[in-house]
């Protein structure tokens, strides 16, 4: 398995069609590109604006080779009205997953995707990511998330077809990991039996692990949120996903409301109905390509 995700490392290194379509990644890069900071265009103002806001962090850009890695962004919801920001370059990569700890340290996989990866910490102020420990070969990680009690879990294991890029489901595929937040090394849970690889983690008040599988590509396959077993790794299907079929993004806002961002030349902020899986659109975001997706502020 690990030979055959070098060989697509080295396929993604000479055209890195990864997670896009040739004509998407133009238009995610035209928009990624432009650095955007807050203004009348990244504002959406509406009544309904009571309540804490909730500051979202995400990574735009994993995968499309920028040459300061993929951009961190921040996105502020308040009811109805949302800002954006564009906090900075993680200059690691694919760096296309966050996850905060309960100490308030923010964390990615950064790297190249379907090469080697390593873990690290992305400063909340430049968003550059600060990489350490082993380096991981071959689990191409999106999906990471933080339990209440500090472990970290992540999901791997997505051994890419040469030219789709598209998980080849294989033993080893779509498995629960911890992550040791020291060293960086992986420590293999089981398999979650999930058909779509995971793109990314969250876990809900009741300390619930969920998750949201896609497909690599764009495609007709609609986006499912599972909930999954933190001792044994199974993944078990709630709802299948109504709106956008690239959701990459999930996290839960300060509300107890899920919210999504998906994977596309002009990613849009959702709010995920947990027991009917439409998503409501919230606003068009003034970037592209939203992957991870994480509460910055779950406590003042």
């Amino acid at each position: 398995m690990k030979r055959n995700l070098i060989m697509g490392a080295a396929s993604a290194g000479r055209g890195l069609r990864v997670l896009v379509t040739s004509a998407m990644l133009f238009a995610a890069l035209a928009v990624t590109g432009a650095g955007i900071a807050p203004s009348a265009a990244s504002t959406a103002n509406s009544a309904g604006q009571d309540g804490a806001a909730s500051v979202f962090y995400t990574t735009s850009g994993a995968g499309n080779g920028l040459k300061n890695g993929a951009e961190i962004f921040a996105i502020t919801v308040r009811g109805a009205t949302f800002t954006t920001r564009d906090v900075g370059p993680t200059k690691g990569g694919d760096c296309g997953s966050l996850a905060l700890s309960p100490h308030g340290t923010l964390y990615s996989m950064c790297g190249h995707l379907f090469g080697v990866q390593r873990l690290a910490v992305i400063d909340q102020q430049t968003g550059y990511a600060d990489q350490f420990g082993v380096k991981v070969p071959g689990l191409a990680v999106m999906a990471m998330g933080f339990s209440p009690n500090g472990t970290l879990y992540a999901v791997g294991d997505c051994n890419p077809d040469p030219v789709t890029f598209e998980c080849i489901a294989d033993k080893d595929f779509n498995a629960l990991y911890t992550v040791n937040m020291h060293t960086g090394a992986f420590t293999r849970i089981g398999p979650t039996g999930a058909p779509q690889f995971f793109m990314d983690l969250t876990f809900d008040s009741h300390d619930t692990m969920l998750g949201v599988t896609t497909t690599v590509n764009p495609s007709t396959t609609p986006a499912i949120l599972y909930r999954i077993n933190p001792a044994k790794g199974t993944a078990t299907k709630l709802r299948t996903l109504t709106g956008s079929n690239a959701v990459m993004g999930l996290a839960f806002g300060r509300d107890g409301k899920l919210y999504g961002t998906d994977f596309t030349p002009a990613s849009h902020l959702y709010r995920i109905g947990t027991t009917t899986g439409m998503e409501t659109t919230i606003a068009a975001l003034p970037f592209g390509s939203s992957s991870g997706l994480e509460l910055m502020n779950p406590a003042e």
